[in-house]
């Protein structure tokens, strides 16, 4: 019983050291979460005002091509 308590300590130790190696040696994500929002809150915007009967297809389209390019020089900016 001496024997497997030790082994399990032993492998307890090696799973926290590795872990603690892996956590030491990557370097952080950096998450871009808000382009991806703003460019879902754009096209739903459009697409509630095509759905309504506000705009046509054609106009959706020109809206959804200038939400993209301010949406992108809002990006390149930061």
């Amino acid at each position: 019983m001496k024997t497997i308590s030790k082994i399990r300590l032993v492998l307890a130790g090696v799973l926290l050291g590795s872990a603690t190696m892996l956590a030491s040696s990557t370097e952080p994500v950096e998450i871009k979460t808000t382009y991806h929002c703003h460019h879902k809150a754009a096209y739903y915007a459009i697409r509630a005002e095509l759905t309504d009967g506000k705009i046509t297809i054609e106009q959706a389209q020109r809206k959804w091509k200038k939400a993209l390019k301010e949406l992108n020089k809002k990006e390149e900016a930061k």
